[in-house]
């Protein structure tokens, strides 16, 4: 049982004995049950659009990374921990795939002569993927960041 059919079979069973509080306990208690039971519905289906619409857009951020191995440090191993199956790495981009479908990308800026970009230094990246991903690649770098 995953986790999502296990918290609906604890929504389903609560509410079910909130309906038979009704019956059995004083009515001051079985609506004090029942608001709670409605507000953990509207909490699980907020939570559920959330992981539905937002978490799954893919948006863009763009880095600038001192050393190349920051894109096997911490992207790659933040998408692998998220179900990526397949990395394919081209020229200057690195595709990820869960399941036959592209779920992310990282492209190296390059000049009009294929050299990547360095701007004092620091090569740039732009990196497209979900934004939870998005969002634990933050933190990650911004701990390394705290770290040196």
């Amino acid at each position: 049982m995953t986790v999502g059919k296990a918290v609906t079979a604890g929504i389903v069973l609560f509410t079910l004995l909130t309906v038979a509080s009704f019956f059995f306990l004083p009515p001051k208690y079985s609506i004090t049950l029942a608001l709670i039971d409605i507000t953990m519905v509207i909490f699980a289906v907020l939570v559920w659009f959330n992981d539905r619409y937002f978490n799954e857009q893919i948006n863009h951020r763009v880095f600038s990374i001192a050393d190349l191995k920051f894109i096997d440090d911490v992207i790659v191993r933040q998408m692998n921990m998220h179900g990526v199956n397949r990395v394919v790495r081209k020229d200057s981009v690195i595709e990820f795939y869960r399941k036959n479908h592209k779920t992310g990308e990282v492209k190296l800026k390059v000049d009009e002569n294929g050299r990547p970009v360095v701007i004092d230094g620091k090569y740039i990246i732009e990196v497209e993927a979900p934004e939870y991903i998005l969002h634990n690649i933050d933190h990650e770098t911004w701990s390394l960041i705290g770290r040196k």
